[in-house]
């Protein structure tokens, strides 16, 4: 990674060899990542990783104890008052930051006034914002207390980027909400991060956000663990991308073992009742030869098939996890 001066960089968010202490504990350990214009990160640990206290160095709450952190190009411990006007945040739950007893509207005035913005360039903001969002004039002008919760997050959203930051922050923004609702709040925010060139982090331990993500953080106790694009994730593995499927007509432990010491095969991964993919060098031309040694070895099965492979399998593959632990899913 290129080293940022101690006044700029070009990146929107760099993290460069952040270590957080807590008296002789420390939340991170010398985490390095970092997110261009217009990206969406997704920073993803599960309990006890790292994740909130990289928020807070980010929001200017805490101080790094070694290393350095800039958003929007500048350094979050020299310019504390600039990167509240940079930095737009939307909390885990959604009513530390809303009024109910008022309407979208009247909830973007208030905090609009908090960043010194007048009434008109306010509503103007606000409704630009709701619009991407979905919102019609109705919705705009209901009460907070009479909207679904995956309305009432997405008026989050709005007021968190009231004062147009270039960086937007959010903290575990699925949480609380059912299957179609999660996709359907980062379906929207991918919208803004297309229409309005918001810089987007997502601070998340569930990995359906990286679907929507342009680069990935793993951390794992204040360690990351693993950094990139998705695509350069799932393409480090053997088969770069690709993988073999065998569905079985029954399976067993014994089965599995007698698999995973196929000729070739360096991981494995369920894919479904009865089902696991290989991870395998140069998987199109192995098919014919696992076809036979299965044979060979008289384990019967319906069908072997190429297959694409996904971040969920490289998650449960984990080939780092001999050397820097393993996140939980």
């Amino acid at each position: 990674m290129e080293k940022a001066n101690t006044k700029e960089t070009h990146r929107e968010i760099d993290i460069i060899d952040l270590k957080v202490a807590f008296g002789d504990f420390y939340a991170l350990k010398g985490a390095s990542f970092f997110a261009n214009k217009r990206e969406f990160l997704g920073i993803i640990g599960a309990s006890g990783a790292g994740k909130t206290t990289v928020l807070r160095v980010l929001t200017g709450q805490i101080k790094p104890t070694e290393g350095q952190a800039f958003v929007g190009g500048y350094d979050v411990t020299k310019k504390s008052k600039l990167i509240s006007l940079l930095v737009g945040y939307v909390p885990q739950l959604e009513h530390l930051s809303l009024y109910y007893d008022f309407n979208p509207l009247q909830n973007a005035q208030f905090f609009g006034r908090l960043f010194g913005m007048r009434p008109k360039e306010i509503e103007k903001r606000a409704r630009d914002v709701l619009t991407i969002l979905g919102f019609d004039e109705e919705l705009i002008t209901k009460r907070v207390d009479r909207l679904s919760g995956g309305e009432r997050k997405r008026v989050s959203i709005c007021l968190g980027m009231i004062h147009n930051p270039p960086v937007l922050l959010l903290d575990e923004p699925t949480t609380g909400l059912d299957a179609h609702l999660r996709h359907e709040t980062l379906n929207y925010l991918k919208e803004l991060n297309y229409e309005l060139g918001t810089t987007m982090v997502i601070i998340s331990h569930d990995l359906e956000v990286v679907d929507y993500c342009t680069r990935v953080c793993l951390l794992e106790e204040g360690n990351v663990s693993q950094f990139g694009t998705p695509e350069e994730l799932i393409s480090s593995l053997p088969g770069k991308g690709e993988g073999v499927r065998v569905a079985l007509k029954t399976m067993t432990p014994e089965i599995i073992r007698r698999i995973e010491s196929l000729p070739g095969v360096q991981y494995t991964a369920a894919a479904g009742r009865n089902a696991i993919k290989l991870f395998i060098d140069n998987p199109s031309e192995q098919i014919l030869p696992i076809i036979q040694k299965l044979n060979e070895i008289k384990l019967p099965f319906e069908e072997v098939s190429l297959v694409e492979v996904d971040f969920f399998d490289y998650f449960a593959v984990k080939p780092w996890k001999a050397n820097n632990g393993g996140i939980e899913s």
